[in-house]
């Protein structure tokens, strides 16, 4: 299988956010957002037959039976879900983004993430993912605000 220009554009993207979102915090903290970076780009810009033959049939049909009695399917909770992770994990694990920087970077990665995917090889943008990726985000940094709150009385 040959690899095109823009799957190796996509690649060294990834590698390159991914260090940046990493280069900061304690050594634990860097492994995790590095790897999380990594795991969230799969999700995003594999082609869903791929990931589907990684995850399973067992997981997806759990999966989708869990999002069934919910008003989005298995693809619209992976958005929002990897968004939240990433959210809750920079504002926890990088003080220098617990402030409107933080706020900016998961509204701009929301947007690049979707952008991006037009480089991914059945993949295309779509404007009602980067909502789900905004909301999942933000969701993300209002929960690390709430839980430093909260360890902070304790």
């Amino acid at each position: 299988m040959m690899i095109s220009l823009y799957q190796l554009l996509l690649g060294a993207m990834v590698l390159g956010v991914a260090w940046l979102l990493a280069r900061r915090g304690r050594p634990l903290v860097r492994v995790l957002v590095f790897a999380s970076a990594l795991v969230v780009s799969a999700l995003l810009f594999l082609p869903g037959s791929q990931i589907r033959a990684t995850v399973g049939r067992d997981a997806l049909s759990l999966m989708s039976n869990l999002a069934a009695s919910t008003p989005w399917a298995v693809a619209e909770w992976v958005h929002f879900l990897i968004f939240l992770w990433l959210g809750l994990l920079l504002w926890l694990g990088r003080a220098d983004l617990r402030n409107w920087k933080g706020w900016g970077l998961i509204a701009v990665l929301a947007a690049a993430a979707e952008l991006a995917q037009g480089l991914a090889p059945g993949r295309e943008p779509r404007l009602d993912d980067v909502l789900l990726n905004l909301a999942g985000g933000m969701a993300g940094l209002l929960l690390a605000i709430l839980i430093r709150k909260l360890a902070k009385r304790l």
